[in-house]
């Protein structure tokens, strides 16, 4: 927005006391250095009114040094910017955090950290201490600041431990303690690191709930460490990803938590999919990718599943974990080894359901059985309309086939259920006499074999 001056020149308006008050805070090239390591590798961040920001990312990957140092806690380079219209000049646009004095600063940001004391003060008495940054000197609280401890107490349920000595209650109801305090102290910015460590499930979802409360109906800003990715997509607006002090990802829930960057930044293969409650990120940890640092058993190497039914969807997940490249053959719609492929991003090939294979379908699974390192024959149930995927298995140079569980034959062996009139253990025979039949549990170690 401009104004003319008296030359008839425009002259830009200054920023409106609304335009500052969504902007809360900015963080520039935010670095530490301690014990002469760089744990904090120039992260840049802002944060406006009314949001809560999550900082997630493996341990010791700075998340605790970037709230200490906004919080004027260590010394850092780079600038923590305050932005608000109701304590900073509008002309200006904001204050430096460093240059605050410490009333100043305990007005503008309550800090809770991860760890919740443990002193000789009554419940009451500690709660009450965050109600010292807007008391004058020598000035004791009043009727409002005991009023509003209560009621800080009331929302995080520890009125029962009011004249109760923090040194006599657990880690989580400690906790609860400092959540109060931190509450009852009205700051414009929270702090918080780990909040819902030492909680039982319970009161880590009250905990995250009051976080948002807190940002909705005062217009506050939050910041919150959070280990449990699930929760944090639960609970934030916005997700920052550290990863060794820098920031590797900053957006969405959708935008932060994706395989990839589970993999790179926590060493863990996982899903992400929606929440049926929330329709929120869910995230599903399948196992440990080698620290994300090694190579894996499976790197460069592609698998590639024939299966129906459910009959590979175990075997997905763990060829995955393992590294491999996983593609699936001929899949229906509504078949559950189409959905699990589809979740964890598989190439197969798509079908309509209780449809017969194509010869554009089956020419489409063959060029991936051409593709792949090592194809695996699940003990899948075959009738008519999927016996083609048996007999693409024929194309396999490297075939593993999974023997079937059960005694269901007359004589007590275990076999496929067969819809095809026979035609489907004939070929099932032929591929065994060929490759042989090893167990399930037995598939990685022999995958692994075969590729040494």
């Amino acid at each position: 927005m401009t104004s003319m001056t008296s030359s008839g020149t425009a002259k830009p308006e200054p920023a409106s006391v609304h335009d500052l008050d969504r902007a809360l805070l900015r963080v520039e090239n935010l670095s530490v250095v301690l014990g002469g390591a760089m744990v904090l590798d120039s992260v840049s961040l802002s944060l406006e009114r009314g949001v809560v920001l999550g900082v997630v990312g493996a341990n010791g990957s700075g998340k605790t040094t970037l709230l200490r140092a906004i919080a004027g806690l260590l010394d850092a380079g780079g600038t923590a910017t305050f932005g608000s219209g109701r304590s900073v000049d509008a002309a200006s646009g904001g204050s430096e955090l460093r240059v605050l004095s410490h009333g100043e600063r305990a007005r503008m940001l309550a800090y809770m950290p991860q760890q919740a004391e443990s002193h000789p003060f009554t419940v009451f008495e500690a709660v009450l201490m965050g109600r010292y940054p807007h008391l004058g000197r020598f000035a004791l609280e009043g009727t409002r600041d005991r009023a509003l401890a209560w009621e800080a107490m009331e929302r995080t349920a520890i009125t029962e431990f009011a004249d109760r000595k923090l040194n006599t209650l657990s880690g989580g109801e400690r906790q609860r303690v400092v959540l109060a305090r931190v509450l009852v102290q009205q700051a414009d910015l929270l702090l918080m690191d780990e909040p819902t460590a030492s909680l039982d499930l319970r009161h880590q979802i009250l905990t995250m709930d009051l976080v948002r409360e807190e940002a909705r109906k005062r217009n506050a800003g939050v910041i919150v460490v959070m280990h449990d990715l699930s929760l944090a997509a639960r609970s934030c607006d916005r997700l920052v990803l550290l990863d060794g002090g820098r920031k590797v990802a900053d957006g969405s829930p959708w935008e932060v938590l994706t395989p990839e960057n589970l993999r790179t930044a926590f060493g863990v293969e996982g899903l992400v999919e929606p929440d049926p409650v929330t329709g929120r990120p869910h995230v599903l940890l399948l196992g440990s990718a080698n620290s994300g640092r090694g190579e894996m058993v499976g790197t460069g190497r592609t698998v590639h599943l024939i299966c129906g039914a459910g009959s590979g969807r175990e075997l997905m997940h763990q060829a995955r974990v393992a590294g491999y490249t996983v593609t699936a053959g001929v899949l229906g719609t509504g078949d559950s080894d189409r959905e699990a492929a589809e979740r964890l991003g598989l190439r197969y090939v798509s079908a309509p359901p209780f449809s017969a294979i194509t010869d554009e379908q089956h020419s489409q699974h063959l060029a991936l059985i051409g593709a792949a390192d090592h194809v695996v024959l699940c003990p899948m149930a075959v009738g008519m309309n999927n016996v083609r995927n048996v007999e693409a298995a024929l194309a396999a140079e490297s075939l593993l086939v999974i023997e079937p569980g059960g005694t269901n034959t007359p004589e007590g062996g275990a076999t496929v259920a067969d819809f095809t009139g026979g035609r489907a253990i004939k070929l099932r025979r032929e591929l065994v006499e060929r490759a042989g039949q090893v167990p399930e549990s037995a598939v990685l170690f022999e995958l692994a074999r075969l590729g040494g």
